[in-house]
This record gives structure tokens, C-alpha cells and sequence, in this order.
């Protein structure tokens, strides 16, 4: 290999101040330990996904249009009520209340009664709502194709069909069945299985045909297309709703079950009045028997008694018993208090006894003989102490004053008790005189409790006897008047348009169900997806930096003008037909990637990384694309740069840059049957000749012994020193074994993810693989993806999809 690389030194200029391969880390260095994953934006999986979201959203509005426009239409019309309120009591609001409370649950009743089987059920036997005409496949109702149609309530359910006869005639049969049951005509009645109609004068339907239900299916039906509610708490009104297939239909059920039920109600307000009459009829006749008798027993009881003054009588005897109770009441609070003094100073141990608080009592101090002793008791004690100060309690004069303290207490105390006696004996007569007076109150004849009684008796049921006399001369005007309760309002109108189905409605909750549907679609495909998206998401798997995201381009290429330098004269001048789409773009990124890549050298093994290997899990990822701008545009800046094409199963470098396939290479030169000079061509890039490319060459099955041979290591050796950058666009590394070999010899190593292509598994089995190498990765490239808009340039081009290299 040595002797064949001085053709390329001589083809570049000399390479100065280069640095020896350090070692670095390896690949398991690299990923990130205990990183925090990162939750996918919901924005992007939304707008990943919203090809789903809008065929899922437009497929669900489109079925939800469908039905709504094959669905039969509903009409509805709608009648109001007036219900009276029964009058409150004037005289008495809380009767006024309970007679509110029990309007409310009769206005609950109405609502019921509307709604009822004795209403229904002659409104569909009138209508004949349990009949249908089939006129050529179409319904109709029979009063729209008969000019007279009545079906009773116990007409025979099933389908009768009606063929063309003679003259304009039908014969009706029975289906199943070829019996004739009648003959129609336009001239009279047709009467059959409890139906009746008489023919059009013209009728050109083919297919004619009469469906009759059993009658209490068609009253459960019409009970269930009809709703009565309160229009609001606070009002007597009454909504009635009736749904129809026709307008004409929802109108007519509508009239119909008014008047049936203002029928109904009337007759059974009739009935209510009439009973209410007779019951208070007869009441009234008894109450004033009641009242005639009693009048009579209190004439006769007071003639035969002669009950006179008895009122006066009673009161006198009373305010005398009442003053005598008090009196009584009086003297014994007074006895009571004299005692528990008394009971207080006997409790007291002798010589602390304080018979001066008897002072305090205040029948005792009108007694003069009382005040004299508490005097002489208040100068004793004042002697007593001026004698204790001078003289012992063994002194003659202090034991005298002693003795006589002690004598007028007693004496005190004795007229204390005489007293309290003297008390009780007045109680005593007082009780016995309150019993006198009692009994004497007790003798008083009983004609007046009698009489009294007998007035109660006759003044309770002469109140009775007049309420019932009002109420009956209510019920007769009631009844002979025949007032309405319930009244009409509004009317049924004709409805103009159908109420179901509601076209704007459905709509709109089919497109909310539509993106309902589409949104678990993108979630459902998004959690079954394991290709990669988005740069969290390679971050987290690969446990690897981003080092640039590549933007997705329509027509992927160089993204600078390569020319052949003029000293090959072999091989004429070119350059590639068109640049990709937004190439500043695009070449800012790969601007990015060499930076980035610079700095990641660094970290892994201190120094900058010289020999590069791009490579990917599989095939279509955009690895040759990488490998070969990022030489283009590292030999933009000056750098002299070579670029290996070691995927020598499909000439990849030579078809980016659109040249016939050389017909030597790399294959070529590892195997000694060419030189470097046969196989290098230089290109001209910013008028610079630093790019050196090396195709793959003839293609070989034996490409992964060629790599791992010396001469390969002898190669990236002698170009290490030779150049400032190698670039070596390897196979993918899942695919075919060629690219580890590589990895192992290389400074680093560069991976590139597509984004939405590269599945996770075959990402991880391809780290797995470099690790076993040892491997130092650089970073990953995100390829093919949609950059955030402070990336895109100022022309705002957006970018769509297209292949990669």
C-alpha cells in the first residue's frame, strides 16, 4: 500500500501539523446512563398522524351524512295548556299553601293524563294510526290516499294486498293467503276484517297494499311519540309535543289528543262536580238536622233548670278563692324564710351565734319588744369587748355581761319561734278556707257546664253547616255551568321542517366522533409504530447526541458543485444537474454536523477525529448522503478531504455524484489489482482541489475480507496522515457485517437515523453491534425530518418528501 500512495501525495498538496489517533472511548461510553426519557409531543404525533386523522375524520362525517340523509324524517308539532290553579283561601295562608302543594302534584296528574290510553286510544282508532298504505314501496297514511278510511279497534292485524281489478276496482286479499275478501270501488264503502275505505276516483299506483297493526302496538307507539312538560315551574302551562313521519301527521295527532283529552277532562270534571254535589247535598241535610236537635235540647234544658245569673255567681266565688290562695302563698314564703333562720342560727356553734340577723327580718322588727332586746344585745356585746381588751375571760363583770348576752338571745329566739308558729297556725286556717271556697265553687250547679256545652255543640256545627251550604252552591253553579279547567293556549301548528334528523347537529358530532375516531387510530398506529419520528425519541433509544438534523428535501443531492479537476483529462467535466431543494438549508446542516462532530471527537479521544465512518441500520436511511456533503463541504472550507466509498456492493458515491461507474476502486485496490493513482479522483470544489474520492469498485462478494485485511488499515494509516479528513460511507451495519471491521480501525463513527424509516429495534441491534467493536460513536444524524421554523430559510419553502440516499 505504501508504494502506492505517493500518486495521491503527489495529486494533494502536503497536509501539515498532523496528530496522531488517540484512544478514545468506546461506544458503550457514550450512551446516556439514567437519562429521563423524554414524552413525545403530542403536536407532532398529531401532525405525523394526520393523514389517519383527516381519512378517519372525513370517512365517519361521510357515514354520519349518509345515515342522516336516509334516515326517515320525524315533524313535530306542539300544543299548550292552560291549567287553573284551584283558588287560595283568603282568610287563611296557610290553607292558601296547601292548596298551592296540591296544585302542583294536579298539574303532575295532567301531565300524566295527556299521555294516558283512555286519551290515546281514540285519536288512533279516529286517525287510524294503527293502519298504513304501501304505495309502490312508499308509505302513506290512509286519509292521504283514501278519500274515506276508518279501521276499527278491533281491526284484523296483517297485510292486505290490493290488485288491479275490472272497471277501476280492486280485489283485497289476504297475505299470505289468495282468499278475496272484498272488492273495492270508487262508488261505495268497502267493508272487510273490521276496515272500511272507499276508492280514489283515480289511483295509479301498481303496488298497493294495506298493513294494519294490532291496536294496542299502535296506542304503545303513539304513547311514545308524544311528551308533555311544564313549560317552567313558575307557570300553569302544559307543552304538549307530538312527533309525526309527515307534518300533516304530527298536526292531526296533535289536534286529536287535545280534544280527546279536553273531552276527557271535561267529562270527568262533569263527574267530580256531580258527585261533589250529591255528597254535599246530603251532608248538608244531616248537619242541619244535627243543628235542629241541638237547638231544641238547649230551649228545652233551659226552661226545665232555669238557669239564671250563674255567670256572676261563679266569678265572685272565684276572685275569692283566688285572693285567699294568695294570701296563703304569701304567709307561707314567710313561714319558710323565718325557719331557715332560725334552723341557720341553731346550726351555728355556741358563742358564734349572730341573733342579730333576726334584725333583718321584717316582721319581726315591727315587734318593740324585738328592737329593745337587739339593742340591749348591741350595747351588751360593745361592753363586752371594751371589758375583753382590760380584763381576763375569768373576770366577774365579763362573765356577767357574758350571762346576760346569753339571756337575751334566748329570749330572742323565743319570740322568733312563737312567731314562725303563729305563721303556721294562720297557713293552716287559710288552707282550710281555700277548701271551703273550693268546695262551695265545686256545688255550683252543672246546668251552666250543660248549657255552655250545648252552645259549643250548636255554634260548631252551624260553621259546618254554612261552609258545606257555599261549597254545595259552588258544586251546583259548577255543575250547571260546565267552566273548562283546562284550556288551549296555542294551537298545533303545521311544522315547516323536519325535527329529526337535525343535519347541522349531526354533523358536527360527526366530525367530532370522526376526529374522536381519528385520534385513537393515530394513537392506536403511534403505539404500534416503532420507527422513529422524532429527536427525543432517537435521543432516548440511542442514549446518543443529535448532532444535526438533516431538513427533508425533495430531490436529495450535493449540496455544492463538485467538478472533475482539469488534470484528469480522461474524464470530462462535470457537475451534478441540480442542486436539492433549499441547499442553504441543507448546507448550514452539514455545516452544524462538522462542528458538532469536532467537539464529539474531542470528548471520545481528546483530539480530533481524522477517519470518520458513516453508516446506518439498513438501506435507505441517508448515510451516502451524509458521508458525501459532509466531505463536500468540509473541502469547501479548505479542508483537504477524502472520501471512501466502502460499500462496494452498490456504488453509491459514484451514482450521488451522477458519474459512469468507474472502472476501478476500492475492491481494486485492497486486492493489488490497482493502484491509488487508477482508483483516487480528484474534484473541484469552491475552486479548491481538496476532495479526493474513492469509488467502490468492481463489486466483490469478498467486501468484508477486503475491509478487515491489512491493506485496508494500511490505507486509513497512510490517509491519516496524508489528509485532514477521511470519510468512509460504509454498508449498513444490520444488513451486512462490512461496516464493524471498519467501525474498529476508524476514530469515529457517525450514525444516521431517517426519521419515520429507522425502526428502534434495528437502531438498538446496531449499537449492540458497534459496542461489540468498540466502536466510538460520535453522535447521530436525523435525517429526513421537518425542521421547527426558526430552521427554515427566509423563502419559508417547505419541504416534502422524497427518497434518500
Amino acid at each position: 500500500m505504501s508504494t502506492r500512495l505517493p500518486a495521491l501525495r503527489d495529486a494533494m498538496p502536503p497536509l501539515e501539523g498532523r496528530s496522531g489517533r488517540r484512544p478514545g472511548r468506546s461506544l458503550r461510553d457514550t450512551r446516556g446512563r439514567g437519562a429521563e426519557p423524554e414524552l413525545p409531543l403530542v403536536g407532532a404525533v398529531l401532525r405525523r398522524r394526520r393523514a389517519s386523522i383527516l381519512t378517519a375524520t372525513l370517512l365517519v362525517l361521510a357515514a354520519v351524512a349518509v345515515v342522516t340523509f336516509f334516515w326517515p324524517r320525524t315533524y313535530t308539532s306542539s300544543t299548550t295548556f292552560l291549567v287553573e290553579r284551584p283558588g287560595g283561601s283568603p282568610n287563611s295562608p296557610a290553607l292558601d299553601v296547601l292548596e298551592r302543594l296540591g296544585a302542583v302534584g294536579q298539574i303532575q296528574t295532567e301531565i300524566n293524563l295527556l299521555s294516558s290510553r283512555s286519551v290515546v286510544e281514540p285519536v288512533v282508532e279516529q286517525l287510524a294510526l294503527h293502519a298504513t298504505v304501501l304505495a309502490d314501496g312508499i308509505e302513506w297514511r290512509p286519509s292521504e290516499v283514501f278519500p274515506e278510511f276508518e279501521a276499527s279497534r278491533g281491526a284484523t292485524a296483517g297485510t292486505y294486498r290490493m290488485v288491479r281489478g275490472p272497471a277501476q276496482t280492486y280485489q283485497i286479499r289476504a297475505d299470505p293467503g289468495d282468499s278475496v275478501l272484498a272488492v273495492a270501488s270508487p262508488d261505495s264503502l268497502t267493508r272487510f276484517g273490521g276496515i272500511g275505505l272507499r276508492l280514489p276516483e283515480s289511483l295509479n299506483a301498481t303496488d298497493l297494499a294495506i298493513r294494519v297493526a294490532p291496536f294496542p302496538t299502535a296506542v304503545a307507539q303513539t304513547q311514545g311519540r308524544i311528551a308533555a312538560a311544564l313549560v317552567n315551574r313558575e307557570s300553569d302551562l302544559i307543552e304538549l309535543t307530538c312527533k309525526g313521519s309527515t307534518p300533516l301527521t304530527a298536526q292531526q295527532v296533535c289536534d286529536g289528543i287535545s280534544r280527546s283529552y279536553i273531552r276527557l277532562r271535561t267529562d270527568l270534571q262533569r263527574a267530580d262536580a256531580s258527585a261533589t254535589a250529591t255528597f254535599l247535598r246530603d251532608q248538608v241535610g244531616r248537619l242541619g238536622d244535627q243543628l235542629a236537635a241541638v237547638e231544641d235540647s238547649i230551649a228545652a234544658y233551659s226552661r226545665g233548670h232555669q238557669v239564671v245569673a250563674l255567670d256572676e255567681r261563679a266569678s265572685q266565688e272565684t276572685q275569692q278563692d283566688i285572693q285567699v290562695q294568695a294570701q296563703r302563698d304569701q304567709l307561707v314564703a314567710e313561714h319558710d324564710a323565718l325557719a331557715r333562720l332560725i334552723q341557720g342560727i341553731d346550726a351555728t356553734p355556741e358563742g358564734a351565734r349572730k341573733y342579730r340577723d333576726l334584725a333583718g327580718y321584717p316582721a319581726l322588727l315591727k315587734n318593740d319588744a324585738v328592737t329593745g332586746l337587739l339593742a340591749s344585745l348591741t350595747d351588751l356585746e360593745n361592753r363586752r369587748v371594751d371589758l375583753a381588751l382590760r380584763r381576763t375571760e375569768q373576770n366577774a363583770d365579763l362573765a356577767a355581761v357574758d350571762a346576760r348576752i346569753t339571756d337575751i338571745e334566748r329570749q330572742l329566739r323565743a319570740i322568733a319561734t312563737s312567731y314562725e308558729q303563729s305563721l303556721a297556725l294562720q297557713i293552716r286556717s287559710l288552707g282550710e278556707t281555700e277548701d271551703e271556697l273550693s268546695q262551695r265553687l265545686a256545688e255550683i250547679p252543672g246546668e251552666q257546664i250543660r248549657t255552655a256545652r250545648l252552645e259549643r255543640e250548636r255554634s260548631g256545627i252551624e260553621d259546618v253547616y254554612k261552609m258545606l251550604g257555599t261549597r254545595l252552591q259552588e258544586a251546583e253553579v259548577a255543575q250547571a255551568v260546565q267552566l273548562p279547567s283546562v284550556r288551549i293556549v296555542d294551537a298545533a301548528s303545521l311544522p315547516f321542517q323536519p325535527s329529526w334528523p337535525r343535519v347541522p347537529l349531526n354533523l358536527g358530532l360527526g366530525l367530532l366522533m370522526g376526529l374522536g375516531v381519528g385520534v385513537f387510530l393515530a394513537v392506536v398506529r403511534e403505539m404500534r409504530d416503532s420507527r422513529l419520528h422524532e429527536r427525543v425519541e432517537v435521543e432516548r433509544t440511542a442514549g446518543l447526541p443529535i448532532l444535526t438534523m438533516i431538513p427533508r428535501v425533495r430531490r436529495p443531492g450535493p449540496v455544492l458543485p463538485a467538478f472533475v479537476a482539469s488534470e484528469s483529462p480522461s474524464k470530462r467535466e462535470r457537475r451534478p444537474e441540480r442542486l436539492p431543494q433549499n441547499a442553504q438549508t441543507v448546507l448550514e446542516a452539514f455545516r452544524a454536523l462538522a462542528v458538532d462532530m469536532k467537539f464529539a471527537g474531542r470528548r471520545l479521544n481528546d483530539a480530533d477525529p481524522i477517519t470518520i465512518a458513516v453508516t446506518s441500520s439498513t438501506r435507505g436511511e441517508g448515510k451516502t448522503l451524509t458521508a458525501c456533503n459532509l466531505a463536500l463541504t468540509r473541502a469547501s472550507h479548505g479542508v483537504r478531504t477524502l472520501l471512501i466509498d466502502a460499500d462496494m456492493r452498490t456504488n453509491g458515491v459514484a451514482r450521488f455524484f451522477r458519474s459512469p461507474t468507474p472502472n476501478y476502486g476500492l475492491s481494486d485496490l485492497l486486492a493489488g489489482s490497482a493502484d491509488l493513482s487508477a482508483v483516487c479522483t480528484k474534484l473541484r470544489v469552491s475552486g479548491r482541489d481538496t476532495l479526493g474520492v474513492i469509488p467502490a469498485g468492481t463489486p466483490t462478494p469478498h467486501s468484508a475480507e477486503l475491509l478487515e485485511s491489512p491493506n485496508m488499515a494500511a490505507l486509513l494509516e497512510d490517509a491519516r496522515r496524508e489528509f485532514d479528513l477521511v470519510v468512509i460511507d460504509t454498508p449498513p451495519l444490520n444488513a451486512i457485517t462490512d461496516a464493524a471491521p471498519v467501525a474498529a480501525m476508524v476514530d469515529g463513527v457517525v450514525l444516521v437515523v431517517r426519521g419515520g424509516v429507522t425502526d428502534r429495534e434495528a437502531l438498538e441491534l446496531t449499537l449492540n453491534r458497534l459496542a461489540r467493536v468498540n466502536g466510538r460513536v460520535l453522535g447521530v444524524v436525523f435525517n429526513d425530518v421537518r425542521l421547527p421554523q426558526a430552521y427554515v430559510n427566509r423563502s419559508g419553502a417547505a419541504f416534502a418528501g422524497g427518497r434518500s440516499w
